[in-house]
């Protein structure tokens, strides 16, 4: 039983180290960049109101994974997320605007640095967006079943204009030229 329990863990603990070895991490603002760590900084002009979806390429798997996906907007104007240093091929987009289609940036990652990437949130029209809320209930005949309410209305639909700047020496957040 002992044999069974520690292979369990042992397991664990492999499924989490490699989880975390090749993963961002979520909004991150340490005192002092970690060692073999470096450092993206995605900002916008004004207090961001993206709620941000940011994927990484898998060479492994030849397609993008989710490495940060938010519902709500995050606060201030800059998103920091820190990877292994290396070639790092990215997209980015809103969770809560109709945007076009993800952004895509590539950043060499530098360890102990920050290479910040400016995102802008451009305009580029309008159109219809169609909305499926699937409710479950009653019919009037009482009989148990699933209805669809579709509404539609107008919204406006964004690019997202992204470009990799030069990587700096690390600072926390609140310290960067675009924090403020």
């Amino acid at each position: 039983m002992k044999q069974l329990e520690t292979n369990q863990y042992l397991l664990m603990l492999a499924t989490l180290a490699v989880w975390v070895s090749g993963c961002a991490t979520r909004d991150v603002n340490p005192p002092q960049a970690r060692p073999n760590t470096g450092y993206v900084d995605f900002y916008t002009d004004a207090a961001s109101d993206l709620a941000w979806l940011v994927e990484r390429f898998d060479d492994g798997t030849q397609s993008f994974t989710s490495v940060l996906s938010e519902f709500e907007p995050s606060p201030g104007r800059a998103l920091r997320l820190a990877f292994p240093p290396g070639h790092c091929r990215l997209r980015v987009t809103s969770q809560i605007h109709f945007v076009r289609e993800p952004a895509p940036v590539t950043v060499e990652v530098k360890d102990g640095l920050i290479t910040p990437v400016h995102v802008v949130l451009v305009p580029e029209g309008s159109g219809m967006m169609e909305r499926r809320e699937r409710r479950l209930g009653r019919s009037l005949a009482g009989s148990h079943g699933r209805n669809t309410k579709i509404t539609t209305e107008e919204t406006v639909i964004f690019r997202l204009s992204v470009e990799a700047e030069a990587p700096m020496p690390y600072q926390v957040k609140e310290r960067t030229m675009y924090a403020h």
